[in-house]
């Protein structure tokens, strides 16, 4: 590792040498005009699609870029009711220019436009993984896809279920947003991934920080929104293919989608994808996994109606997943158990390659409907009407058949949970009333979970209500946001305890803030700052769980007593760009009272079923802190290094004990070479990546059942290129991960008490983007 930062601080030098005799300082002015009246458009947003620099033009209209080399640049162009225009622009000199787009009342009268819902914007720390970002990680859960960003780790159950942690903090504390609707299903297990197929997303956005104003009171760590394509507008019929195969597991994954809009039929628009996977069992360096097979069939359909002042879509989709759970997870007795944690290979060490997923398994099916409405009220203004229904089917399978010998004929899941969701929201949004832009709406959930067969946690009624306003006030170099937002829950249970039914009713109600600014001095820097406070009503199983969960191997206990978390939280990021360099750097502080979590038992307990380790929920006060930095710098436009990092810190401040189950540090190195295009290989790249993720030192003592697993290093790489043959475009990926075959176990992995990390892992993609028609190209 020493020689390899030696390396980079090596390679920094000699370019920050070479930068001081190329310098970089032209000026690149312009101003964004109406085309019709000529008038100034306020706020376009002007992006450099070379180097990735995006600036908000000023109330007049006005833009700079700074300090650019000389060269071609393509500019591209966004403001509301224009279509996006792209420009290409030469760079020998200092260069004023003007940009006229199409944006006036009559044209909006006379041309069918279909206006999409704004991009969401907001004063808070964002972060996006684009088309070109996900082409490195296809095939991947969507987990572990999150994790390209900084500051996103996961919380594994094995190498199989993984679920994204945003600043230490994952589960009920954040909201995942898939279409537009929040996904609500089964979330009460910690290897409940969500039920989402990750190929539906043309981009991923994580909001970082206390997003409960805009999306409810419980999103205190964060939101991550599952983007979709828009439909399309004009006639055509397009689409894509997408194949994946990976070594480990012997993995195959393939999904493709078809979209159009008729020519004859206006106004309507469509879209069909899907997915198959397959995987087997995983590999650790020296051992299969027994029991780790993956099957996925997903697919969804969609079609829109857009006229010039209204739409509405349809969108359905359906998530179907069988995921074997590692076998040697469920032990038999305690003297085995305590075996397994002591031992350097699982009892099924021995275990080969299959295919095959037998017991314990979990079975999965989620659907969503979805129907949206929107009009224009004005020139500047939308309403917006959603509604959505989910349905959840959750079955977890035991290792053990009854002994009964008619049950088991049956092969009935131990635990089968059914969740029905119906939610509705209603929004209403402006821009440019003056400086202000902002947005108010009421949203409500009706949610009925049911159970069959054994007990673990209870049938409820849910039903949740919030009304929130927003406002922005925007100028050339500055904004600030405030919001306010009222939220209510009413929760009834239901169980029995021996021959009584019990129903009890918990209704929670509170407020949630937020006061945000962004301090922007041209492309060069951006500041931004955002205080808020959240709270999260007591989750069910957090309340009444009481028994064996066979999917994590656990006994989890929760607690009805407990009561409501509040948090307090600040988040500061900082983006500069100078020249060829680029520094982003975020730090936040939570703030929790009443903050609940999971702890271990102290000792494990035997069952009838088996041997397992107990887990608790309890509450305390507590303080998360932390920080994450990414350093970027082009040493030339064929060589780029980049270096991420985050901190984190977790206090129960009642005891100053360290909080469990907190990430460790980690660090990344990567080095970019763009190689040479040539006629037939395109957007050519190497990209070999060293990780390093610390030994958590920072753990409450006395209270896991096994240490924390020591520090480690993964070596890894991707390579791709864009390969044309007649005009078709084939992008090629090959990635690989822990390509040394390191022995490892993550302190974040709830199996790593059983077995190591997966070894090696070749993944090859290859994306087809497909034009069967299309009728704005004459061929």
């Amino acid at each position: 590792m020493f020689k390899f930062c030696n390396t980079v601080a090596f390679i920094l030098l000699l370019s920050f040498t070479l930068q001081a005799q190329l310098p970089c300082n032209l000026v690149l002015k312009g101003i964004v005009n109406d085309n019709d009246n000529n008038e100034h458009l306020s706020y376009a947003v002007v992006t450099l699609v070379n180097t990735g620099q995006s600036i908000e033009a000023s109330e007049h209209g006005n833009f700079a870029f700074t300090n650019l080399c000389a060269g071609t640049y393509q500019l591209l162009i966004k403001h509301f009711g224009c279509r996006d225009t792209s420009i290409s622009v030469d760079l020998k000199k200092n260069r004023n220019i003007t940009i006229k787009m199409p944006h006036s009342y009559f044209a909006l009268k006379n041309i069918d436009v279909d206006v999409e819902k704004q991009e969401e914007t907001t004063t808070q720390v964002l972060q996006r993984l684009d088309v070109k970002a996900l082409d490195k990680t296809k095939g991947a859960t969507l987990g572990d896809q999150l994790k390209a960003l900084n500051g996103v780790t996961t919380f594994n159950t094995g190498a199989t279920i993984s679920k994204p942690m945003i600043n230490g903090m994952q589960g009920y504390r954040i909201l995942i947003l898939n279409n537009g609707i929040r996904q609500e299903g089964q979330q009460w297990g910690n290897e409940h991934a969500p039920e989402i197929d990750p190929f539906i997303a043309s981009r991923l956005t994580l909001i970082k920080g206390s997003a409960s104003v805009r999306y409810g009171s419980d999103a205190v760590g964060g939101v991550v929104l599952v983007e979709t394509p828009n439909l399309p507008d004009t006639a055509s019929v397009t689409g894509e293919l997408n194949l994946v195969g990976a070594s480990n597991g012997r993995a195959g994954v393939s999904s493709a989608y078809l979209q159009g809009a008729f020519d004859k039929l206006k106004y309507f628009s469509w879209r069909v994808q899907g997915t198959l996977k397959k995987s087997g069992n995983l590999k650790t360096p020296n051992y299969y996994l027994k029991n780790t097979g993956v099957e996925e069939t997903n697919f969804s359909y969609a079609i829109g109606y857009h006229r010039r002042r209204f739409g509405a879509e349809v969108y359905y989709s359906q998530f179907r997943s069988k995921i074997g759970i590692f076998s040697s997870a469920h032990i038999g007795n305690l003297t085995d158990l305590r075996a397994a944690f002591a031992r350097a290979k699982p009892a099924d060490s021995l275990a080969g390659f299959s295919y095959d997923i037998g017991r314990p398994y979990q079975n999965i099916i989620h659907e969503l409907i979805k129907a949206s409405f929107h009009v224009h009220t004005g020139l500047r203004s939308r309403l917006y009407a959603n509604y959505a229904m989910q349905f959840n089917l959750r079955q977890e399978f035991d290792k053990h058949l009854p002994r009964n010998a008619a049950l088991a004929a049956l092969n009935l899941p131990e635990l089968d949970y059914r969740i029905t969701t119906h939610s509705g929201e209603l929004l209403w949004e402006h821009d440019n009333i003056k400086a202000f832009r902002g947005k108010v709406g009421v949203q409500g959930m009706y949610q009925e979970n049911v159970y069959v067969g054994r007990f673990f946690i209870p049938a409820f009624v849910n039903k949740t209500f919030g009304a929130f306003a927003m406002e922005r006030f925007v100028k050339a170099h500055y904004e600030i946001e405030a919001g306010v937002r009222y939220d209510q829950r009413d929760l009834t249970s239901y169980y029995w305890i021996k021959n009584d039914l019990q129903s009890p009713n918990l209704l929670f109600r509170n407020m949630s803030y937020n006061l945000g600014g962004v301090y922007k001095h041209d492309s060069l820097l951006s500041i931004t700052l955002n205080v808020a406070n959240g709270w999260r009503a007591p989750a069910v199983n957090e309340l009444y769980s009481d028994g064996l969960h066979h999917g994590v191997g656990a006994i989890e206990r929760g607690d009805p007593k407990l009561k409501t978390e509040y948090c307090n939280n600040a988040i500061l990021g900082i983006v500069a760009q100078h020249q060829r360099f680029r520094a982003e750097a975020t730090a936040y502080g939570y703030w929790f009272t009443n903050f609940i979590y999971y702890t271990p038992a102290p000792r494990p307990e035997l069952t009838i079923r088996g041997s397992f380790p107990v887990f608790n929920y309890v509450q305390n006060n507590a303080r998360i802190i932390g920080s994450d930095v990414l350093l970027q710098y082009s040493v030339y436009k064929w060589l780029q290094l980049k270096t991420k990092a985050m901190w984190l810190k977790g206090t129960n401040t009642e005891t100053n004990a360290p909080l469990v189950f907190m990430p460790a540090n980690r660090y990344e190195f990567s080095v970019l070479l763009q190689l040479k295009a040539t006629k037939v290989f395109k957007e050519t790249y190497i990209e070999p990546i060293f990780n390093r993720v610390d030994k958590q030192f920072r753990v409450p003592e006395g209270v896991d059942v096994a240490p924390p697993p020591p520090a480690y290093e993964l070596l890894g790489c991707n390579i791709g290129t864009t390969i044309y043959a007649h005009r078709q475009p084939f992008v090629l990926t090959l990635s690989v991960t822990n390509a040394l075959n390191t022995v490892y176990r993550d302190y974040l992995d709830r199996f790593r008490y059983y077995n190591d990390a997966v070894g090696t892992n070749v993944t090859l993609r290859l994306r087809v983007p497909l034009i069967l028609y299309d009728k704005k190209i004459k061929v």
